[in-house]
């Protein structure tokens, strides 16, 4: 049977024909209708932000890696004055609070209201590491202050790798003799230095402020590990005033009310070192209602 012998078929034929060259065309002309004219950057991963100057070092102390994060203030670039400096341990996302923090007090001025902050630099020193075992085992180790051995097994065996802790003096040469000296090269600072930590990171601050009182002279410190090696901070302190030392400088100390044993240690060491009465020491210490480790971060670094 042929075309002329069945024109029903032929029309079915060249109907079908048309669909399958529709089918075909149809996905090309959606695809050049919806195209983007804007030319995309490739995603870079990591912290990026136009303000902030990221760099990284190998610390020859601790053998382990960290980032820079830089942010200047505003007017950093508008002449040559001289900055205080604070620096934030620990992760990046610290950084990324006090920065935000900084930022959104900064736009009192704009508003014309006063100043909430006089301008400073701030500097993030987060530890470079891939998983969270590597975190944990660097963190433990650069924030502790003394080797305890039932941590390090406990935190061995959960994590799958070794922990050791008690790094706290080696790291604090890291700041002081590796990553302060580069800071102090590159911008126009004062010795006006801050030291902010939460956490691990709020222990090391408070061991920095009992052991070394000329690096810094402001201490911003959130929900301190009190607990590490049986209170050992609480009666370091004491040991200082038994001995006449004189500690000095500007601390806020603080937890959220939710944390359990945690405010009771701070209330312990606020009510201690009130009664000791340094006479070079401004105090301040807050307990945030509704707030517990992890939500009072942003609390602690907007008030500190």
């Amino acid at each position: 049977m042929n075309d002329k012998q069945n024109p029903r078929m032929r029309a079915s034929v060249i109907a079908m024909a048309t669909v399958s060259l529709a089918l075909c065309v149809f996905p090309t002309i959606i695809f050049a209708q919806t195209k983007p004219e804007v030319a995309f950057a490739p995603i870079v991963k990591g912290l990026v932000l136009p303000d902030v100057e990221c760099s990284a070092f190998h610390s020859k102390f601790t053998g382990h890696d960290y980032q820079v994060l830089v942010s200047l203030p505003a007017s950093y670039a508008q002449g040559d004055q001289r900055y205080p400096v604070l620096y934030v341990l620990d992760l990046d996302e610290s950084f990324l609070i006090l920065k935000g923090a900084n930022r959104l007090m900064s736009l009192s001025k704009l508003a014309g209201d006063e100043d909430m902050l006089e301008e400073f630099i701030l500097v993030g020193v987060p530890l470079k590491w891939e998983g969270v075992a590597e975190w944990v085992r660097k963190r433990a180790f650069d924030l502790t202050p003394t080797d305890v051995e039932a941590f390090d097994t406990a935190s061995s065996k959960k994590v799958g790798g070794e922990v050791k802790s008690g790094g706290a003096p080696v790291f604090l040469r890291t700041l002081k003799e590796e990553l302060i000296p580069f800071i102090e090269s590159k911008y126009r600072v004062t010795t006006d230095r801050g030291l902010a930590g939460d956490s691990f990171g709020g222990l090391f601050a408070l061991y920095v402020w009992l052991n070394d009182g000329n690096t810094f002279s402001r201490y911003l410190i959130g929900s301190p590990s009190l607990w590490w090696d049986k209170e050992m901070i609480l009666k370091a302190e004491a040991a200082a005033a038994a001995s006449g030392k004189t500690l000095q400088g500007r601390v806020f100390l603080s937890t959220g009310a939710d944390e359990g044993e945690h405010v009771t240690r701070l209330k312990n060491l606020t009510t201690a070192l009130k009664s000791h009465a340094y006479p070079n020491l401004q105090l301040e210490s807050h307990i945030f209602e509704g707030e517990n480790h992890y939500s009072v971060v942003q609390a602690t670094f907007s008030r500190g």
